[in-house]
């Protein structure tokens, strides 16, 4: 490491001809002592990490070829522990040598040489101490990840007989299987992984990388965004592809034989993380059950094509009246996006309540009116929140118990509206809505819309687009708002809290509950004994028709609510974590193909739950069953331990953090390995990096939702290849189908228009006015528009063979389909009268190398 030799640079041939030898050798000596200044405090950094994390590294692991005993063990490692610590004050006496030999040599070549070359000489050394220091860093901490599996990580166990073994967890209440059908051990343990289990991608995903960063840096400075590009093809060319799967051979045939189950429905339980199997014939019989409700009235057609022309409509006049961006944005994708989705219905089984009953969703995703609803519910939900009753989340609920002050004769009580969403009075809440609107200050802050725009759009979202499919039928929700819509919670707060203040008016103050909390439905209320049921039957006539509530009363002086189990211990309440009887304590699995920040993310989600939620009494049991747990899903024990530590030192250290705010964010598809190179890099040159996960298991073996084929999914990049080998590569973000029979219209206009063309022309009548239809367009025109209009038409008009379209790539995002777009065609030969948008040439290397742009056959 501290052997550096003197590079060649022009530098020093300049100062040995303008200086002599001995301002040579000193320059050279100052390069060679400024790299191991600049390497030195590395592996020192290293050995630092490696103490503290409690590691050593192989070099100083000692070998003993006798007999070997616990006596043994300790004697060597407790001489490598010592060599390690040596070897650390050895590196920071030979960091003080080295600054006092830099500061020699500099103070003698700036009184010898002149200040250009000096200058020069500065910069050279500046830059390869920066290159090398960058190449050790990588190296060093590949090391230490290395040292860190090997020696910390749960396949290490084997060697360590004092390790305890982690329990396993108890599949049966994972995956509840409710089919008449059997799964082997091996179709188990793949379904306990959970459903958003990641298995590792098969190749880079180059391709989805270098379209994310052209998007990501379109806005940065060029010079920045040069260097990342550069850097990271070098990453992606050192990039191992094929790396190590995190399932074995039999149970990537599990997955395979899962899928092929069509008599079978996987999904997931309406709560605890569990996968359940059920027989089709069992889940269409329990959704056929939800269709007897009247809330639901079956439509003969798809009336998706009307409600998005009438969208359409309602958008143009609105955009025109209010100059609404935000509005004028969602209108211009509706306008362009044709393939627009029907809403889709499946069920979540209810496991924890008798007979398996459904939870109806409706997934709004790329519907007609899906932006919209998240454009709206932004608007609504300032207007919330409140009442002083209101909850935000399970540690405001705590920390407002805590003051509580009980009396002998107090009850626990918790209330629950059944079926909220579908039983919402929707034409009472727009009136409620109206009234909110009257005395909101801050709307032209949040929109250009007035409130007769966001009531007529919300009245539009609620009634005509309240509709779904479910296989080949399709209904429409007479009242209420979709399970599902991100506009439906927000209605259900406002109406929620209308429903409140329409019960403490008119209920006298003793029957009326000492303390109230409420999050949305869920109700914690704390009366007298006796007036529990008063309370009840109140709150059920203030809309009989419509809301219904049911209670829960403590239990041996427990009550749970949320994730919250609250205890009374004498005047007072005490909390601690909450889990249902079904929850199956299953959590994104270790071996997942997620970054580390995500696992890490979740043990210090569950710490800081069990913080924020836990009293003092019950924490270290909470933190005690987190290990446990954890541990079962695969975790280190020491990473959670760790983590559970920096917690407690967190929460006893009440100063902010400083954070620094990066423009450039850059959104990549995670792979292991060159995932970890990305971010370190991303912290040498300040932007961020937020990583997405690969295909889950969900969306390879969940079926309770139709699976729409891949050629009829809208968003591609697609290739058109004539008969001759010609090839035409665009994009869409409509379906392949749809595109290409565009193309093929303007290839027809253009075959009509030269046979049009070819006819005997009838002679022209004197008259130069003529009634009925009007006259057709002149062939050669048409012929003139249809050429410029594409290159498939200009090429059909010189060759005969026939027409071939495929799909190259899916990509729903447009910026990134473009840059795709444009990268098949720059690496392909085509009839292509463009290259599309611009693209850096900096990935000509790697996409050669991969071939990650070559058109298949």
């Amino acid at each position: 490491m501290n052997n550096h030799p003197v590079t060649r640079h022009p530098i020093f041939k300049f100062i040995l001809s303008a200086h002599g030898a001995l301002c040579l050798q000193a320059a050279k000596e100052l390069e060679r002592s400024s790299l191991k200044l600049t390497t030195t405090p590395l592996p020192l950094t290293f050995l630092l990490k490696c103490r503290d994390a409690g590691l050593l590294p192989r070099c100083f692991q000692m070998k003993w070829n006798h007999a070997q005993n616990a006596r043994t063990h300790r004697l060597l490692k407790s001489t490598g522990v010592s060599l390690l610590k040596a070897t650390i004050r050895d590196h920071r006496r030979s960091i003080a040598h080295l600054r006092d030999a830099c500061r020699h040599n500099a103070v003698f070549l700036s009184a010898s040489v002149s200040f250009d070359l000096l200058s020069q000489l500065h910069r050279h050394i500046k830059n390869v101490c920066a290159l090398t220091k960058m190449q050790q860093v990588q190296t060093l901490n590949k090391k230490f990840n290395a040292l860190y599996c090997s020696q910390s990580w749960e396949f290490r166990r084997s060697n360590n007989k004092n390790r305890p073994v982690p329990s396993k967890p108890d599949i049966d209440k994972i995956v509840v299987n409710l089919s008449s059908s059997t799964l082997n051990n091996t179709e188990k343990d793949i379904l306990a992984k959970g459903l958003n289990f990641v298995p590792t991608p098969k190749d880079i995903p180059i391709l989805d990388i270098i379209s994310s960063v052209e998007h990501g840096l379109s806005r940065t400075s060029p010079f920045k965004a040069a260097r990342i590009k550069a850097s990271l093809t070098n990453i992606l060319l050192e990039g191992r592809q094929n790396p190590t799967p995190n399932l074995s051979r039999a149970e990537q045939q599990a997955i395979k034989g899962l899928r092929s189950r069509k008599d079978t429905i996987i999904t997931k339980a309406d709560k605890g993380n569990v996968v359940v199997l059920l027989d089709r014939t069992v889940y269409m019989q329990k959704i056929n059950e939800l269709f007897s409700n009247k809330v639901y009235r079956p439509i003969n057609d798809d009336p998706t094509p009307d409600v998005r022309l009438r969208l359409l409509a309602l958008l143009d006049s609105f955009v025109s009246e209010t100059q609404d961006p935000q509005l004028a944005y969602i209108r211009q994708h509706i306008f362009y996006f044709s393939n627009v989705k029907c809403p889709e219905l499946y069920g979540l089984p209810k496991i924890h309540k008798p007979g398996v009953p459904l939870r109806p969703v409706v997934s709004s995703i790329s519907s007609a009116t899906s932006k919209l609803c998240s454009y709206l519910k932004d608007i609504i939900k300032p207007l919330t929140g409140k009442r002083n009753s209101h909850v935000k989340n399970c540690k405001d609920f705590c920390s407002a118990i805590k003051s509580v002050n009980l009396k002998q004769d107090s009850l626990m009580v918790s209330y629950d509206v059944k079926d909220l969403f579908t039983s919402i009075p929707i034409s009472c809440t727009l009136k409620l809505l109206e009234d909110l609107f009257k005395t909101d200050t801050s709307r032209h802050l949040r929109t250009k819309l007035n409130p007769f725009h966001i009531l007529k759009l919300v009245s539009f979202c609620m009634k005509e687009g309240n509709y779904f499919r479910f296989q080949d039928s399709f209904f429409s929700q007479q009242d209420g708002a979709p399970m599902g819509s991100p506009l439906s919670p927000v209605l259900a707060e406002v109406f929620m809290e209308h429903l409140e203040e329409k019960a403490f008016t008119s209920i006298s103050t003793s029957d009326a509950p000492i303390f109230f909390k409420r999050y949305v439905d869920d109700i914690f209320a704390i009366t007298t004994v006796g007036k529990e049921e008063t309370f009840l039957e109140h709150l059920n006539s203030l809309y009989p028709t419509k809301i219904k509530l049911t209670m829960e009363k403590e239990v041996d002086n427990k009550l749970p609510f949320l994730d919250v189990l609250v205890i009374k211990q004498g005047n007072n309440l005490k909390t601690t974590v909450y889990r249902k009887p079904t929850h199956s304590d299953r959590y994104l699995h270790f071996t997942s193909h997620h970054p580390m920040a995500v696992k890490r993310g979740i043990v210090k989600g569950m710490v800081d739950r069990a913080h924020a939620i836990c009293d003092p009494t019950f924490l270290q049991s909470e933190l005690k069953h987190i290990t446990h747990t954890l541990t079962a899903n695969g975790y280190p024990n020491q990473l959670v331990n760790s983590i559970i530590a920096k917690c407690a030192r967190d929460n006893n250290n009440t100063n902010i953090k400083n954070s620094t705010t990066n423009n450039t964010v850059l959104f990549l598809p995670y792979y292991n390995g060159v995932g970890e190179r990305i971010l370190k890099l991303a912290h040498s040159l300040n932007f961020k990096v937020r990583f997405t996960s690969s295909h889950t298991l969900r969306s390879i073996v969940r079926s309770d939702k139709i699976k729409v084929p891949f050629a009829g999914r809208p968003g591609v990049v697609y290739n058109i290849r004539c008969g001759c080998n010609a090839s035409y590569i665009g994009e869409t973000g409509n379906t392949l189908l749809d595109r290409y029979k565009r193309h093929m219209s303007n290839v027809g206009r253009y075959k009509e228009a030269v046979r049009r063309l070819k006819e005997p022309q009838t002679p022209a009548r004197t008259s130069t006015k003529r009634r009925g239809r009007p006259q057709r367009e002149q062939p050669q025109k048409i012929i003139a528009e249809t050429i410029k209009a594409s290159a498939v038409v200009e090429h059909s008009s010189q060759c005969s063979h026939d027409l071939q379209p495929s799909i190259i790539c899916r990509e729903s995002r447009l910026h990134l389909r473009r840059v795709k777009e444009a990268l098949f065609i720059r690496n392909n030969r085509t009839i292509n009268r463009d290259k599309g948008v611009e693209v850096s040439a900096v990935w000509d290397t790697l996409i050669s190398k991969r071939k990650c742009c070559s058109l298949p056959g």
